[in-house]
């Protein structure tokens, strides 16, 4: 669920050049053109509305509108909405009221793919930065931090870490950007430069881009040996990786953790992040089919012939279409779909266990949580956004009930004034803990919502595949690597570059002139407005 990133450049012939057939479609199309003949339609299933379901089918209809191609996409989503991960709840269910983000809440500058939805869609930007310096930092039993952005607050900051700290933001905790993060934006924005080629694993794309050492080991493993305070790590960097993953700094990888970090300018969409994936699909020319449900992939055969996938479920409107392409957008085994091909092997699908997460949105008359609740004396003394640390549980001390807890807007109904709150924790948090936590009768509202919301990011060297079979394709292999909304829509773009490629000897966009092609490991100059497969 939520947000950031990298890459870098690598040329063509390392990484595509072990599976590239791509000549076979560009030579049967060019075959059947020059002898006059209307090539059949290329019809592609996605399944999916998410981040990457919706982007792969915007991502097809650029590449229709700039080559021609004669290419039919249906998507089919097994909820009612689009979005996936993406959604949004209303207090008491009222629209008039401010909306909250239940999932993926927030992106980054950097996440260029998602930024340029924003402007191609005219949709507003809301800045989370102006209600950053009021937080704290739980550890089960005490509050270890406390920080409003006082000249106290910065001396007590650099006597425990030896350094000033930046401002903390209600969904990331920052800190001065250090080499290795920075370098890791840089890559990253030489990802949508037309030079970077197409990827055929991302275990290839880690290597090409020198991020494996970043997914190897640890967090704590890594920035310790980076010469980063140990106490600054297990409390502050974990405070990031806890809150945006719900994940220990002693668990996650060096990659989750820089990701972790990488959230300088946050914002969200107004209204919800949803809207984005909603354009993706309104600009795109898929059909799109939601309440239903895809259960089977079957691949049929004949002889001499691509293979042809027939999709299945209870609710399947197209039981009888067959597909030449599929693109699956969801997580293969939450999905509870069957592949049914003999040259599909589950085994090329490395484990991926997700964080199932809680997530507590509530509205209460109180301003803060329940100074009693966390040994202070006042309201006053309790942060805004509560923060925490498992460094105290592990040192044999009580472990923290929740991961984050943070308050956002204050609305009026029937008179009375009541703030929002939203809770994240790997339990379900009961009314009675809600009770002691803010208050009794303080709460007006409650919603609470359980998701498989990302990947548990343990270091790691393998990954699902990207191809996962003859016309079958694979978005959320990225996900164990990198998950954030943008890394999905990038993963997608990577998807549709090589489905395009194999069946029409084309990509989204024409290919860059050998001679523009860099060498492995030189940086390229990045133009700050163009986007690779925005603009070519």
């Amino acid at each position: 669920m939520r947000v950031s990133n990298s890459f870098a450049l690598f040329s063509v012939a390392t990484l595509v050049g072990a599976w590239d057939f791509s000549f076979i479609g560009r030579a049967v199309y060019a075959t059947q053109k020059s002898l006059g003949l209307q090539p059949p339609t290329v019809k592609i299933a996605i399944i999916g509305a998410g981040a990457g379901g919706s982007s792969a089918a915007y991502w097809v209809s650029l590449a229709q509108s700039r080559y021609g191609l004669d290419v039919e996409v249906d998507l089919f989503e097994k909820d009612s909405y689009i979005g996936g991960r993406s959604t949004v709840v209303f207090p008491y269910y009222d629209e008039e009221l401010p909306g909250q983000e239940l999932g993926a809440s927030i992106f980054v500058p950097v996440n260029k793919n998602l930024m340029r939805a924003v402007k191609e869609f005219n949709l507003t930007l809301v800045d989370l930065q102006d209600e950053d310096d009021d937080f704290g930092l739980w550890d089960g039993q005490q509050f270890v931090v406390t920080y409003r952005g006082s000249l106290m607050d910065k001396a007590r900051m650099l006597w425990r870490y030896g350094f000033a700290p930046s401002r903390s933001s209600k969904m990331h905790v920052h800190i001065h950007p250090s080499s290795y993060v920075q370098k890791m934006t840089a890559q990253l924005l030489e990802a949508y430069t037309p030079h970077v080629a197409m990827w055929p694993s991302v275990k290839a794309l880690s290597s090409a881009v020198g991020l494996t050492n970043f997914t190897l080991v640890t967090a704590l493993e890594f920035f310790t040996k980076q010469g980063v305070s140990e106490k600054w790590v297990t409390e502050m960097i974990e405070a990031a990786t806890r809150v945006n993953y719900a994940q220990d700094i002693t668990a996650i990888s060096g990659l989750g953790g820089a990701v972790s970090m990488a959230a300088n300018g946050a914002s969200q969409v107004k209204g919800g992040n949803f809207q984005m994936f909603e354009r993706f699909l309104e600009h795109s020319k898929a059909k799109v089919h939601l309440n239903n449900t895809i259960t089977h992939l079957t691949k049929t055969t004949a002889s001499g012939k691509h293979p042809k996938w027939t999709i299945s479920g209870p609710d399947t409107l197209a039981k009888s279409t067959t597909y030449d392409h599929v693109i699956l957008a969801a997580p293969l085994h939450l999905s509870g779909i069957k592949v049914e091909s003999d040259t599909f092997s589950a085994s090329s699908f490395p484990k991926v266990d997700y964080v199932h997460l809680h997530v507590t949105i509530l509205s209460s008359t109180s301003s803060r949580p329940n100074p009693a609740r966390f040994g202070v004396d006042s309201v006053a003394d309790v942060p805004r956004f509560i923060l925490t640390t498992a460094e105290g549980t592990r040192n044999g001390g009580q472990a923290p009930e929740f991961q984050s807890i943070s308050r956002y807007n204050t609305f009026e109904i029937n008179g009375r004034k009541e703030n929002i709150f939203k809770i994240f924790s790997l339990e379900e948090r009961s009314d009675e803990w809600l009770d002691e936590t803010f208050g009794a009768g303080t709460i007006g509202w409650v919603h609470r919502k359980e998701w498989d919301s990302y990947p548990k990011l343990v270091p790691r060297n393998e990954y699902p595949p990207i191809k996962a079979d003859q016309g079958l394709w694979y978005v959320n292999g990225m996900e164990a690597w990198i998950s954030t909304m943008e890394t999905e829509v990038l993963s997608a773009r990577n998807v549709v570059d090589n489905l395009l490629v194999e069946a029409f000897g084309k990509g989204i966009c024409p290919p860059a002139a050998k001679n523009a092609q860099p060498k492995l490991g030189k940086s390229v100059a990045v133009d700050g407005d163009k986007v690779y497969g925005w603009d070519c």
